[in-house]
Order: C-alpha cells, then structure tokens, then sequence
C-alpha cells in the first residue's frame, strides 16, 4: 500500500511535468542562476565557444566526387541532414574518408572546423588556435611516447 500511495503522490505533484520535477526550473531566480552559468561556462570572458571554422582553403581543397551506386554496395547517408545520398548526385569527402552532401557539410564547416563522425579537425584559419592545437598534439604524443617507452622498459 505504501507504492501505491507514494506513486499518487508523485503523479498528483508532476502533473506539469514529464520525468523528474527537479529538472526543470519555476522561477525567475532560477532561470537567471542558469543564464549566468550558462555565461560563465563559455571559457571565461566572452570569448569565442569551441573551435573556429574550417579554413577556406581546406573547404576548397575537400576531394569532390560524383556518388555511385552498383547493387551490393551499402547507401551512403550524409551525417548532417542524415539523408541518404542519391546515385548521381555531388558529395565532399573529408581527409578522414567520411563523405556528406557538399550543401551540408560546406555550411557546417564555415561554423565549426570537425568532421561531424569523428571529429578529424581540418586546419583553421585562426593562428592562435592553430598554435594551441599544434602544442595540445605535441603534448599527447610526447606523453604516448613516454608511456610506451616506460612500459617496455619494465618488460625488460
């Protein structure tokens, strides 16, 4: 008897609501707490979010080619509309093989400079970004070289 009672009191409570009450926000208070950690969340100062766009000269660079199809073969959809691509029609391929429609993937890249599968990220046009990625990678690599070469030195 206790579930019972307890899941209408929970239904009654929620009548407004789908899922978890405390999800959602009722007040002023709490909307303005949100938009200030939404504007503190932004890297700190007004600032630029997440990557710059691809660089023009990499967009132009992008291999064009015509989509074909023969029987067997899987139908290649575009990760950005998620439509299948027709035989026939013209489609962008990236540097990491994953190909889209070039009127969905050419406006995505003018916003962002990442392959929407798996974020292969082409060159920008911004040279501090470029200067941190640049130091980012060498990091990553200098401590994968690190830790293999520690690895194998207690192997032996």
């Amino acid at each position: 008897m206790g579930i019972e009672d307890n899941s209408i009191e929970f239904r009654m409570e929620s009548d407004r609501y789908t899922g978890n009450p405390a999800d959602y926000i009722d007040d002023a208070a709490g909307y303005e707490a949100l938009l200030q950690n939404l504007a503190e969340g932004d890297g700190g100062g007004g600032g630029r979010r997440g990557a710059p766009p691809a660089a023009k000269s990499a967009i132009e660079a992008l291999e064009t080619f015509q989509v074909t199809s023969s029987e067997g073969e899987t139908i290649m959809v575009c990760a950005v509309c998620k439509d299948g691509m027709v035989m026939g029609e013209t489609g962008k391929k990236l540097p990491c093989g994953h190909c889209y429609h070039g009127d969905c993937i050419v406006p995505w890249l003018g916003t962002r400079n990442s392959c929407p599968v798996c974020r292969f990220q082409l060159q920008t046009d911004d040279a501090e970004y470029e200067e941190e990625r640049k130091k980012r990678t060498s990091t990553l690599s200098d401590s994968a070289t690190a830790s293999s070469s520690s690895s194998s030195a207690s192997r032996h």
